[in-house]
Parts: C-alpha cells; sequence; structure tokens
C-alpha cells in the first residue's frame, strides 16, 4: 500500500452490524425514536476499537444507529485516538450524542422499580460482550470459550460467536485446526474470518505496520492499527494468492503472502505476514482467499 489506500465501491459490508454487541449492553426498552437499542458505552467503545476484531465500518454504523452516552471532549477524542479510532468513528461518536428528555427520564426512573422475580439468563449480545472481558481484560482464553460456546447453543445461525470462537482458538489457544472450523462458520453465516498481520510498507518488511485482515464472503478488508493504511477490495478483483517464499534475511522465519488484484487494465500487489509468523495462517488465509474468490461455500470445501 505504501501509504495509500484502496476502496472497492462495489463491496459490501463484511456484517452490517459486526460484534455490536461488544459496543452496547442489551436493552429491550428503546427510549429514543431516532435511535435503536441501548447507547453505546465509552469503556465498551474503547474495549471494541482495542480487540482488533471490528472494521470501522461496522463501529460507525453502531454509533449512528444506536448513539452514545458520553460526551466528546478533548480528553474522551485522545482516549478513543489512543485505543484505535479513526476520524470517522470520532465524527460519528462527536454527532450522535444521546441526551434524555424530561419525559424519558420519568418513564425511566419508572421502568427501575421493575425488577425480575429471579436471575435472567444472559442473552447472545451479553454473552459475547463476557466472553470479550475474558479474553481481552482477564486473559481466560478458556473462560471466553465457555460464554461463545453457549452463545452458538443459543443462536447457532448468527456469526459474530463463531468469529469471536475462531480468533479465541487461533490466538489464545493456539488451536489452528478447531480456529478454522469455527471460522468457516462464521464465513457461512454472513461473518469475517480476521487474522492479526503485518503489511508490508516498503517492499523489504523494513517500514510495516500491524493490523487485522477480514475475510468475508465476498470481500477482502484490511485495518492498520496506526490508522494509516486500509485496503479493500471485493471478491472478484482477486487475481492470485502467492505464498512468498522469497524473503529477506530479517523475514525468514516469517510466512509471508502475497494478494495480487487485477482491476481493469491496473495490477495490484499487497504484501502481508501473519504477526506469529507461523505459516499455518498463511495456508489458512490462502483458503480464505481462495474460496472467496471463486464464490465457494465452506460446505464441502476440501482444498
Amino acid at each position: 500500500m505504501n501509504g495509500q489506500s484502496f476502496t472497492d465501491k462495489n463491496s459490501r459490508p463484511f456484517i452490517r452490524y459486526a460484534l455490536a454487541c461488544f459496543l452496547i449492553l442489551a436493552c429491550g426498552v428503546n427510549l429514543f425514536a431516532q435511535y435503536r437499542g441501548a447507547p453505546v458505552k465509552k469503556d465498551r467503545l474503547i474495549k471494541a476499537l482495542r480487540s482488533k476484531q471490528l472494521q470501522t465500518r461496522d463501529i460507525v454504523t453502531v454509533i449512528n444507529s444506536n448513539g452514545v452516552d458520553f460526551t466528546m471532549t478533548e480528553e474522551t477524542r485522545q482516549m478513543l485516538i489512543a485505543a484505535g479510532a479513526r476520524p470517522e468513528v470520532i465524527k460519528a461518536v462527536a454527532e450522535n450524542l444521546r441526551t434524555l428528555s424530561s419525559s424519558d427520564n420519568l418513564y425511566a426512573n419508572k421502568t427501575k422499580t421493575i425488577r425480575p422475580t429471579k436471575p435472567v439468563a444472559p442473552d447472545y449480545s451479553e454473552l459475547l460482550d463476557r466472553a470479550m472481558i475474558s479474553y481481552k481484560d482477564q486473559k481466560n482464553a478458556r473462560s471466553a470459550v465457555d460464554l461463545l460456546e453457549t452463545a452458538v447453543r443459543l443462536n447457532p445461525k448468527k456469526p459474530e460467536a463463531y468469529q469471536m470462537l475462531g480468533f479465541v482458538n487461533l490466538y489464545g489457544l493456539n488451536n489452528p485446526v478447531n480456529a478454522e472450523k469455527l471460522m468457516r462458520e462464521a464465513v457461512s453465516n454472513g461473518g469475517s474470518a480476521v487474522f492479526r498481520v503485518y503489511h508490508d510498507d516498503t517492499g523489504s518488511f523494513n517500514g510495516r505496520c500491524s493490523g487485522s485482515l477480514y475475510i468475508s464472503p465476498d470481500s477482502i478488508r484490511f485495518e492498520s492499527d496506526d490508522n494509516r493504511h486500509t485496503f479493500e477490495t471485493s471478491a472478484v478483483n482477486i487475481d492470485r494468492f502467492r505464498l512468498d517464499r522469497e524473503t529477506n534475511k530479517q523475514w525468514k522465519d516469517h510466512s509471508i503472502f502475497k494478494i495480487l488484484l487485477k482491476i481493469g487494465k491496473s495490477d495490484m500487489k499487497f504484501r502481508f505476514a501473519p504477526i506469529t509468523g507461523k505459516e499455518v495462517e498463511s495456508q489458512m488465509v490462502e483458503r480464505f482467499v481462495y474460496a472467496s474468490k471463486n464464490n465457494i461455500t465452506f460446505a464441502g470445501f476440501t482444498k
């Protein structure tokens, strides 16, 4: 990318409301006609940004849909930027502060008197939220897996729990075989496989940035952690995928791969390497890219 970004305007969002539960608390009462669901809380937003599993567009979609319950001060802006917020996120937060009217306050106060007679089992969103806290804050991958497996049983057709399970199995439990199975479930249900990678900024990996690579059924997107680079294309533009073993001495232990695009008469090339350096991850990426490029469903996919 060399400091530039490429966006395919025909590319569809990977998950329209991807992992929105990271950003909101489960809430059954909508107090604001112009918004849907509970407002985004600052700590939830910061956790979502730091998770590196969410695309900017998905975060912005949730903020625009639900609003936020905190004011954009300079201190808050710096906190969000430090967590990885792009300008689009800062703008969405600044423009979507939700405030309670007096009637809303009265209604909200009335609802506070209602108490369940017995404990209520956590819903899908709460389970994912608790799993993120277990994995990111408490460093407890096994607890996160237990919570996410409960979420899958609760709603096996939603992609978010599978997507998180794949990520936690790959990076938390070092189980790439199980991770790939779960990522396939995520993609089959409209979600993404997410990989943590370096992007080659210079052609030799002497200059590089880290970020997340999202592979959906028909699109690929990269977002750098430093907010400098974005790569996005629809799968029809993918020409070839290559494992690149012809690399410089410094990166001989990293499994580098190339994604080559053909857009009209123009050729583009992007080089990445798993942050872990493991070739098994590059091979996984290759299989997901192949399936996306060729519009192959994972049912019966044996490549």
